[in-house]
């Protein structure tokens, strides 16, 4: 089985998108699941500290690098969940899932999923699973596709036929009916 291509996030909002510059996209979402919504003072470099929740949240590597760049000032931290949805949704395109599946595993409008992957062809003739950050927590999840068609469950004979009305039995027992004939009606009747 083929990797999935990985597509990059866009339209990070706000300091989202430096630490995504420096530290890549994975570090960008977990950033933004630990401290969004909020204020975050990011000391300078020399003051880093093992103790601080930078470090903490992110480890000493990513948190000296992010510090490098932006360290001595606050920042607000946007929670960046609708680039991160987005992203989602580009990405389940990539791997085979059509529009419709798409909008309901990420509980988006189908208008905004066409909108987001009108430039995208997938990269496989069948839907794949996929892995995903969740946009609020940064927590990975595994989508299964749906059934492209789903099985249509077939009632057998006996248990078709006890629902039918005592008519009916009638003429299927008198063989002026068959079970298929009755079957024929019966879907007539639940088109009407």
């Amino acid at each position: 089985m083929s990797q999935i291509p990985r597509l990059p996030i866009r339209n990070l909002p706000g300091v989202l998108a430096e630490v995504q510059r420096l530290c890549g996209d994975g570090v960008a979402v977990r950033f933004a699941s630990v401290f969004g919504d909020s204020k975050l003072y990011i000391p300078k470099l020399a003051r880093l500290r093992d103790d601080h929740p930078l470090v903490q949240a992110l480890g000493r590597r990513a948190a000296q690098m992010i510090a490098s760049r932006l360290g001595g000032m606050e920042y607000p931290v946007p929670t960046g969940r609708w680039s991160i949805t987005h992203h989602n949704a580009r990405q389940l395109r990539v791997a085979g899932w059509t529009s419709r599946p798409i909008a309901r595993a990420l509980a988006l409008s189908g208008k905004t999923v066409d909108r987001l992957i009108d430039d995208l062809r997938p990269a496989f003739p069948e839907p794949q699973a996929v892995s995903l950050r969740c946009p609020c927590c940064g927590r990975v999840y595994k989508l299964t596709p749906p059934p492209a068609d789903p099985v249509a469950v077939v009632e057998d004979d006996e248990a078709f036929l006890a629902r039918q009305p005592p008519l009916m039995l009638a003429a299927v027992k008198t063989g002026k009916l068959t079970v298929g004939d009755l079957r024929e009606l019966d879907e007539e009747a639940r088109r009407v």
